[in-house]
């Protein structure tokens, strides 16, 4: 079973995200794509040092096809130690490494469709686009000419309540399932619409119908515990698409609530620490992959074990 940790923004730098035992996926912040194209120095929010036992992902936004078109071209300048591989071609004895070759491990790339900033709403992006399954469906496409990178989707129930109720959560998953390409790996489903605050209930009364969608989920919202995750899918009877769940404010309480759900899930045997135990591990790792400023003054206000 995945477990993801959520993609949180000045949160999950290199250290914060190796930090968590039991976590088999983790994600960058949400970056732009046209940020990421325009600007030399965002690339410092893609940290893809090596992580044992994860798989890391760079999330990003989007609604152009030929952004994502110059991104596969840039991400490999980048990062690629092989540059011809990783667009389908075959090495030169001479291959020219990426100018960042030491962050060649990322997994995947994910397509934010679930962000509810209403600046980034504005410009048809985030959870815009979950009304736009044609649109999706044709990001994904564009992303998926390469031949090294994985490919997911994350997404909410709609942008607000009259696209819940339009269910146009299902036209997307209509068009995503017909993506059979075997690097189009899961779509993340956050279980709320794009106008709910963080104090509304998670809403997974159409989990039990998105099942029935030839396309791997995994779960978002709402699962701090084994217990909350099997409280979820027990009335589900067709679990077979349910790839994983993903957790994310929890962990800025406690970092270990990742270590029941593996051990459980997955019959690892890892072991709580205390939060001293976790602080020092903690200031290690960023001893030795440096965070922006902006990450450890977000974790110092944001992690209570962080103090």
């Amino acid at each position: 079973m995945e477990i993801h940790l959520a993609s949180m923004e000045n949160i999950t730098c290199w250290a914060f995200r190796s930090l968590m035992q039991g976590v088999t996926d983790s994600y960058t912040g949400m970056i732009s794509m046209g940020y990421l194209l325009e600007r030399n120095k965002a690339w410092k929010e893609v940290d893809f040092f090596p992580i044992n036992g994860q798989r890391q992902w760079l999330q990003v936004l989007t609604s152009k096809e030929k952004e994502c078109a110059d991104f596969l071209k840039r991400v490999n300048e980048k990062l690629s130690t092989s540059q011809t591989l990783a667009l389908g071609g075959k090495a030169s004895s001479n291959e020219k490494l990426g100018e960042e070759p030491e962050k060649d491990n990322c997994h995947g790339i994910q397509l934010n469709c679930s962000c509810p900033s209403p600046m980034i709403i504005k410009i048809g992006q985030g959870s815009a686009l979950i009304k736009r399954p044609l649109k999706v469906a044709s990001l994904v496409k564009e992303l998926l000419k390469q031949d090294k990178y994985k490919v997911s989707v994350k997404t909410r129930l709609g942008l607000n309540s009259f696209e819940v109720r339009e269910r146009r959560i299902f036209k997307l998953l209509e068009e995503l399932e017909k993506i059979k390409n075997p690097n189009f790996t899961e779509v993340v489903v956050h279980f709320k619409h794009g106008k709910e605050n963080s104090d509304t209930l998670y809403d997974y009364s159409t989990l039990k119908e998105i099942c029935d969608y030839n396309i791997p989920i995994v779960l978002n919202g709402g699962i701090n515990s084994y217990r909350d995750y099997n409280n979820i899918i027990k009335t589900i009877p067709k679990r077979k698409n349910i790839k994983g769940l993903m957790i994310g404010r929890e962990v800025l309480k406690n970092p270990d609530c990742f270590v029941e759900v593996s051990n459980m899930l997955n019959c690892t045997l890892f072991k709580n620490r205390s939060f001293e135990e976790i602080n020092a591990e903690f200031k290690k790792l960023c001893e030795e992959h440096m965070p922006r400023e902006i990450y450890l003054e977000r974790i110092k206000n944001s992690c209570v074990w962080n103090k």
